[in-house]
């Protein structure tokens, strides 16, 4: 699977899409939304790994972009938040998020996700 991890932590982005490759996924990090979105249009993804809070463009905002582009690949959104604001939640709704994950999270419970994504 073809997987783009979005956090402006470079060293999480680094470690997860590590990880992810160790899995035998396709990974890659993209450090803001900007480049996530440049990655999205040159290459696509099966499925996006995204931090909601990026700087300049928010990760619902990205996911939002990418949805208008007809990048309809899943999504994990991760978030610094123990809820999110309603707001936020009824975004996320209509963009086919396959979870949101908590920070701290553990890489078993990324893995459990990515394998539901794939099955």
């Amino acid at each position: 699977m073809r997987i783009l991890v979005v956090d402006d932590n470079r060293l999480l982005a680094t470690i997860l899409a590590d990880h992810l490759i160790s899995r035998g996924h396709e990974a890659v990090a993209a450090f803001d939304g900007h480049l996530a979105e440049i990655f999205c249009d040159r290459d696509g993804y099966d499925l996006l790994v995204i931090d909601m809070v990026l700087p300049e463009i928010d990760g619902v905002d990205l996911l939002e972009r990418l949805r208008r582009k007809h990048h309809h690949c899943r999504a994990i959104v991760i978030t610094g938040f123990s809820e999110l604001h309603e707001r936020e939640a009824e975004r996320l709704k209509h963009l086919d998020v396959a979870a949101v994950l908590e920070k701290p999270f553990s890489f078993s419970e990324v893995d459990a996700i990515v394998e539901g994504v794939a099955a």
